[in-house]
């Protein structure tokens, strides 16, 4: 009877010592309830009201995870939720602010945007041309060094799923995720990078272009596969008006066109904006004289789903028989392109 007391006390024992994830700090100058939401999800974590602007949160997870700590007036802090005991210390007047720490991922990203001022005081203090692309190449490369420390935490996976993975193949990135430890390959944000690399994987350089059938500005519908059969080469090309990057690449695309369109080159902008105004406005003032179509959906935008597209400028340059040649041609870089496959 003994041994089976003992045997009970002991799985009882192995029962309560699983991780605990626990969310704590003070906001001075707030009161009222304080929520621990999922990153980019309705789900809650776990929920706490204070007066004197001290909380505690034991978070309803069972994996570290991404999280937001909000508050009654929707301000938000991003928390990396990992086993141990975080902690938030700021105030109501400034949330955005607030300190968060406790825990090693946590503490990394308080430490990388630290060096990450640091190095881009060091780019804008450069005195000479040389220092100041040695002070650039430092700043872009401390990213990609950081995430190489921490391929084995949460703040690694977040370096990950939003910078790192964008010079990454979608191959490298299944391999990213599958390296991951196990925890982490079932959290959210690992399990939304591999759908995307599949995604990217579908639409690769070498596979067949998936048609798209969406309204121009006069709300016609033109099909991709329409525009593809009457071109030799057609830029599928993801952009916005609102989006800066997209706006420094117009000169470029204005350029190519004009130089390689009667040799056979369109473009199917795909605008992902959600008005109209701006949208029709950047095609009359910028010249964008191809097929220009829009749902006006902005990110829910279907067709960009279907390219795995989560960032823009982004493009893919098809040839007629329907197969994807070459993506993400940048600057001068599509110009080179078409003067290879057209002159």
């Amino acid at each position: 009877m003994k041994k089976i007391v003992m045997i009970v006390a002991a799985a009882m024992a192995m029962m309560s010592c699983g991780a605990e994830y626990v969310v704590k700090g003070n906001i001075a100058g707030y009161e009222g309830e304080v929520k621990l939401m999922a990153n980019k999800s309705d789900v809650c974590f776990g929920t706490a009201t204070t007066t004197d602007g001290s909380f505690e949160i034991v978070a309803d997870v069972d994996a570290p995870t991404f999280a937001n700590i909000v508050l009654s007036d929707n301000k938000s802090k991003m928390v990396f939720v990992e086993e141990g005991v975080v902690t938030v210390d700021g105030t109501a007047e400034n949330f955005r602010g607030a300190v968060v720490s406790g825990t090693p991922s946590n503490d990394n990203m308080n430490a990388y945007q630290t060096e990450k001022k640091e190095l881009m005081e060091a780019y804008i203090a450069a005195a000479t041309p040389e220092a100041q692309a040695e002070a650039e190449a430092n700043y872009d490369n401390h990213t990609t060094a950081s995430y190489e420390n921490n391929k084995d935490n949460l703040f690694g996976l977040y370096l990950l799923a939003t910078q790192v993975y964008y010079t990454m193949t979608p191959d490298e990135i299944l391999a990213a995720t599958e390296a991951l430890p196990r925890a982490l390959r079932k959290s959210q944000a690992a399990v939304t990078l591999k759908e995307h690399a599949e995604g990217m994987k579908r639409v690769d350089v070498g596979q067949k272009f998936i048609d798209l059938e969406l309204p121009d500005k006069d709300g016609n519908m033109i099909k991709l596969s329409d525009v593809l059969a009457a071109n030799k080469y057609v830029l599928l090309d993801f952009w916005a008006s609102w989006c800066g990057p997209c706006m420094r690449e117009v000169p470029f695309l204005v350029a190519d066109y004009a130089e390689y369109h009667a040799k056979g080159f369109e473009i199917y902008g795909v605008s992902l904006d959600r008005d109209r105004e701006p949208w029709v406005k950047a095609m009359e003032v910028k010249e964008l004289v191809w097929p220009n179509v829009s749902e006006l959906q902005y990110w829910n935008d279907a067709s960009a789903k279907t390219y795995a597209v989560r960032s823009i400028p982004s493009n893919f340059l098809i040839a007629s028989d329907g197969t994807i040649v070459a993506r993400n041609l940048r600057g001068e870089e599509l110009g080179k392109k078409l003067a290879e496959l057209l002159n």
